[in-house]
C-alpha cells in the first residue's frame, strides 16, 4: 500500500471513480511523469513523483490488484490530456512543466 505522503495525493481521492475508467487511468498515469503540479491556492505546494510511483499509485487508487507495471511505460509519459488537465484543476492542482534548461 502507498502511504500518502502529500496533499496532491490526498486530492486526487476526489477522482477516484474516474480510474474505474482505464482510458483514464492511464491518461492521469501520463499526466503525473515528467511534469510538476502545482496548488492552485498555495504555489508553496508542489507534487512529482518518478513514473513508476505514478504507475503504483494510479494502481493503488484502482483497488484492482494492479502493480506499478500495469502503468509503467505505457505510452505518452508527460502528456497532459485535456481532460486530465480539466479534472484536476478542478480539484486544485494545475500543471507546471520543468524548466528545458
Amino acid at each position: 500500500m502507498i502511504k500518502i505522503k502529500h496533499q496532491f495525493e490526498e486530492d486526487i481521492k476526489k477522482i477516484k471513480p474516474l480510474l474505474d475508467n482505464e482510458k483514464f487511468a492511464k491518461e492521469l498515469y501520463s499526466a503525473l511523469c515528467n511534469m510538476q503540479w502545482i496548488n492552485i491556492e498555495d504555489s508553496t505546494k508542489k507534487y512529482s513523483c518518478s513514473w513508476r510511483y505514478a504507475g503504483g499509485l494510479v494502481a493503488e487508487l484502482r483497488e484492482r490488484g494492479e502493480s506499478y507495471m500495469d502503468f509503467y511505460c505505457s505510452g505518452n509519459e508527460g502528456y497532459v490530456s485535456p481532460l486530465v488537465e480539466t479534472i484536476l484543476k478542478e480539484i486544485g492542482w494545475i500543471q507546471y512543466p520543468y524548466d528545458d534548461e
